[in-house]
């Protein structure tokens, strides 16, 4: 009997690998776009892999290896992150999209410090190898526990011979579903460019929000809060205008700043219910917090853009606004 060194466990895991296809050629073309595509397609696999059960082990920069308690679930996993990345890339043009390689085997691995090691973990480095881009590679063992239990489509890839290893181990290649949801709105809508700057809209509001909602704030919170600190004493009417809100928005927008000790409100002299906002040292602090945190969001609302993409997008909305603002009253 073969005993592990100290301080090594060994256990029965699926090994789930995962590898970004041509990562090279993606950073020489894009560095900075491909990284902030890499981030985001990133948020989707650890979210899927903690989703379904599964521990992340080891990452170095465009791989990621993880095991799971079984078979089932890292096959779902596997096949739900590469159809969410699939939908994703859809957006972005073939040349700069990030796509991925995964490999599942089911087989002993050996574990130190939380890292994963051995000849499972070597197989389902292999496996991924041989999968094509948005596609996932299962060796024998994996098939045999799945193939029931999973609507997909299983190519038999025959025995393959694998460096090390004395045995050729079968593998199989599973293609996920290209289906995605249907629109909610009806497809000829979508040719009007008044629907695309409504799902901007929605798009952008609802990062502000999840930013806000951090530190118990609305998503109009974050602008208020900023006029605010860029005009110490505004009153509840400017308030309104500087943010382009009503005034009964922009106060309730000031009640709960104050209520979270972020702003002080003070009566103006000599007008008995005209209120004037100011910021707290506390208030300062949560502001640029949360600008930090909408740059990340804003980086990650544009990652499928490149610098120049991007570069050229804000220069349009810029000639947009600006000639809006020249015809408002």
């Amino acid at each position: 009997m073969i005993k592990a060194a100290p301080g090594v466990q060994r256990r029965l895991a699926a090994i789930f690998c995962a590898d970004v296809v041509g990562y090279t050629r993606l950073m020489s073309v894009d560095e900075r776009g491909t990284l902030r595509l890499l981030t985001s397609h990133r948020e989707i696999t650890d979210r899927e892999i903690e989703h379904h059960g599964g521990r992340i082990a080891n990452t170095a920069g465009d791989s990621i290896l993880a095991e799971f308690p079984s078979a089932l679930p890292a096959v779902q996993c596997a096949t739900a992150i590469q159809e969410r990345i699939a939908a994703v890339n859809e957006a972005i043009p073939e040349e700069r999209r990030v796509m991925f390689r995964i490999g599942v085997h089911v087989g002993e691995a050996m574990v130190r410090n939380g890292d994963l090691f051995g000849d499972g973990v070597n197989v389902a480095a292999r496996l991924e190898r041989l999968a094509q881009p948005g596609c996932v590679c299962v060796s024998g063992a994996t098939y045999d526990y799945v193939h029931r239990l999973l609507p997909l489509v299983f190519e038999d890839l025959g025995l393959q011979a694998m460096k090390n290893f004395d045995t050729p181990i079968r593998a199989y290649l599973a293609r996920p579903s290209r289906q995605w949801p249907s629109r909610t709105m009806p497809i000829d809508h979508t040719h009007f460019e008044t629907y695309w700057a409504r799902q901007l809209h929605t798009v952008c509001l609802a990062a502000m929000t999840e930013v806000a909602k951090a530190v118990g704030l609305k998503g109009i919170d974050i602008p208020v809060l900023a006029a605010i600190m860029d005009e110490p004493g505004v009153g509840t009417r400017r308030l309104a205008m500087r943010v382009e809100v009503e005034q009964a928005t922009a106060e309730r927008s000031a009640a709960r700043l104050q209520h979270n000790g972020l702003i002080t409100r003070t009566l103006s002299a000599g007008k008995p219910v005209s209120w004037l906002f100011s910021p707290t040292p506390e208030g300062i602090e949560v502001r640029m917090r949360l600008r930090s945190a909408l740059i990340v969001a804003q980086d990650r609302l544009m990652a499928p853009l490149s610098d120049q993409e991007r570069e050229t997008l804000k220069d349009l909305i810029r000639r947009v606004i600006e000639a809006n603002e020249s015809r408002a009253p």
